[in-house]
């Protein structure tokens, strides 16, 4: 059985997929990148039988679909556009929270979140790598997870100690953190989007 994957993303952010794309293949996952597809209107019922067989979503965040959301709040022109693509993005989360399926928040690097995810179990706040590749250089990481979901294992909250919760009142998300931090390094909450600093560091432990 091929394991199934959703990618939610924009098509601007092209080289970002691409490396997502190629990783993913390299290991035998099958994904859904939408502007590949020939989606049939409505667009709804193609994105929802693509969610339904797959094992896991993942939201790309590249500086392409930082930028559009920048622009949002800078120009009222881009607003209308922005509002189109985040409630896809909404739409898409949603699917996935419905399904009980993982939902990773990946950002490129040098790319830092600036609109709200409503849920997600794992996130990698700096990239996608903690683990060089010679031929997938930057997206080490990303391929063991994805060859994990290829042998039908999945990446629950909590999986190998790396829950962490949002220390803002007002918020309290949880999720997986797969990023190592040093001491006094802040991230974006990924819900919140308030900035949550961490004393002591964060470090990763072998699985």
């Amino acid at each position: 059985m091929v394991i199934h994957v959703f990618m939610s993303h924009t098509k601007l952010d092209g080289k970002f997929c691409d490396r997502f794309d190629n990783a993913a293949a390299s290991v035998g996952v099958s994904r859904f990148r939408s502007e590949f597809e020939t989606i049939k209107p409505p667009t709804w019922k193609t994105i929802k039988k693509q969610m339904d067989r797959s094992s896991a979503m993942f939201l790309l965040v590249g500086k392409e679909l930082v930028k559009a959301q920048a622009m949002s709040d800078k120009y009222k022109k881009h607003r209308d556009k922005w509002k189109h693509t985040q409630n896809w993005i909404a739409y898409e989360v949603g699917l996935a929270c419905q399904k009980g399926i993982d939902v990773w928040v990946v950002c490129d690097v040098e790319v830092t979140l600036n609109f709200p995810v409503p849920y997600l179990n794992n996130y990698c706040a700096y990239g996608m790598s903690r683990v060089e590749d010679k031929n997938f250089k930057g997206f080490g990481f990303i391929r063991w997870v994805l060859e994990e979901y290829s042998k039908k294992e999945t990446f629950a909250l909590g999986r190998g100690n790396r829950n962490t919760k949002c220390t803002h009142k007002n918020c309290g998300a949880e999720f997986n953190l797969q990023t190592m931090l040093y001491k006094e390094q802040e991230i974006v909450c990924p819900t919140c989007c308030q900035t949550i600093v961490f004393p002591n560091g964060w470090l990763l432990d072998e699985e």
